[in-house]
């Protein structure tokens, strides 16, 4: 699995690049609704972010060139739960059908690349999938 578009769960400092782990429980919140500002880096004191890759920025290099190998060489292509329009993550789709994959999506609603895929499924993620495991399946006793 490659996380093009970051993690979440593995914030960073915004300057070093150090990663950061979050305290254990959760944190007081302030009285009067007052804004909870971010933890510091305990290494230069700046502010940590999400691990997560926002607009306008680039995805990671690394990550980004394995993705674009496996989906050469990749059978099967599975595209969960986008609108199939941000750039470059989407031309992925089209990577996998001139490589010969068979594309599946599972989207809730169209998307522009619908006429390029082997199969379009419509639903959410997380139900579409569930089905898709269980109907595949079948572990051993």
């Amino acid at each position: 699995m490659l996380h093009l578009h970051g993690e979440l769960a593995r914030p960073y400092c915004e300057a070093c690049r150090q990663t950061y782990v979050h305290p254990v429980g959760i944190p007081e919140l302030p009285e009067g609704g007052m804004r909870i500002e971010p933890p510091r880096c305990a290494g230069c004191g700046a502010r940590v972010r999400p691990g997560v890759v926002w607009f306008g920025e680039s995805l990671p290099d690394l990550q980004w060139l394995a993705a674009v190998e496996a989906t050469q060489q990749c059978e099967l292509f599975l595209s969960v739960g986008t609108s199939s329009l941000v750039q470059p993550a989407a031309g992925l789709m089209h990577l996998a059908t001139r490589a010969g994959a068979v594309t599946v999506q599972v989207n809730p609603n169209p998307t522009d690349v619908d006429q390029l895929l082997t199969y379009a499924i419509r639903g959410r993620a997380g139900a579409v999938l569930a089905a898709l495991v269980r109907q595949t399946w079948n572990p051993e006793p």
